[in-house]
């Protein structure tokens, strides 16, 4: 895929809610987690000979169309009940839980790629989970194996990358090239079709290249490594933000973000 999605866990913090003593649980359910969520969406262009560096998408010029590189916006969730507590004392089902919670109660959140892949920080379910595990596991041994229910409110910043890459793009449109037996990719030298798998694409000069060694080139260069043809007419990155086939502001807002800020 041409697009690339870079997801950072900027800050959390856990806190029980003010019905609780101290960090005693209570003793009628059902348990809930909350969430306060501050979510930052970014846009980048990973440009043909640019290095592999992501560049912020381009202000518009005056009377342009377009124009934000990133904006901010925030969700308070309703509550989401659980109503086994036990389920605390099992970290693993408690991550489970807690990140159905997160995706159930952030509406959007969702229609980014939330792949595990993705992430550049641990996810904020595992940060809730092993927190909330101490406190349920601390519970269950101190007050003869009974656990108790415990409210939970999270606060969580969360930021997006949506990263364009020209290179996979240019890769992608390109036509897939066949009868590549015992012929090199003219990068690697290694045969077009060595392993069976890997569809090797044939440049619109005509030279051929397995595609993840075109794509690497690409990185560090904007020419066919044979003929050193230009290929950067060849793809155009998204101009403005509403470009990136991702949730625009309108959309958030109405799933009830509210907007913060853009530049």
């Amino acid at each position: 895929m041409a697009m690339e999605t870079r997801i950072r866990l900027m800050g959390i913090q856990n806190k029980l809610d003010e019905c609780h003593v101290g960090k005693a649980p209570l003793e009628v359910g059902p348990s809930y987690v909350r969430f306060l969520c501050a979510l930052t969406v970014k846009y980048s262009t990973r440009r043909l000979g640019g290095g592999g560096v992501a560049v912020p998408l381009q202000p518009a010029a005056p009377h342009g169309v377009g124009g934000i590189r990133q904006f901010t916006m925030t969700m308070q969730s309703d509550v989401r009940p659980v109503d086994d507590p036990f389920v605390f004392l099992d970290r693993d089902a408690a991550r489970r839980v807690v990140w159905a919670a997160i995706v159930a109660a952030l509406p959007g959140l969702d229609r980014y790629d939330l792949s595990d892949g993705n992430w550049e920080t641990p996810r904020p379910d595992a940060t809730v989970a092993a927190w909330i595990h101490g406190l349920a596991r601390a519970s269950y041994l101190g007050r003869g194996k009974r656990v108790g229910h415990y409210r939970v409110v999270v606060f969580v910043e969360v930021e997006v990358e949506l990263v364009f890459s020209e290179p996979k793009a240019l890769v992608a449109d390109v036509v897939a090239a066949g009868g590549g037996a015992g012929k090199p990719c003219g990068i690697c030298l290694d045969d077009l079709d060595a392993d069976g798998l890997t569809t090797p694409v044939r440049l619109p000069c005509g030279h051929a290249f397995h595609g993840q060694c075109i794509a690497g080139w690409l990185l560090e260069g904007r020419t066919c490594p044979m003929c050193r043809r230009d290929l950067s007419r060849l793809v155009l990155a998204p101009s403005c933000y509403q470009q990136y086939g991702a949730p625009r502001i309108s959309q958030l807002a109405q799933l009830g973000w509210t907007f913060i800020s853009s530049v």
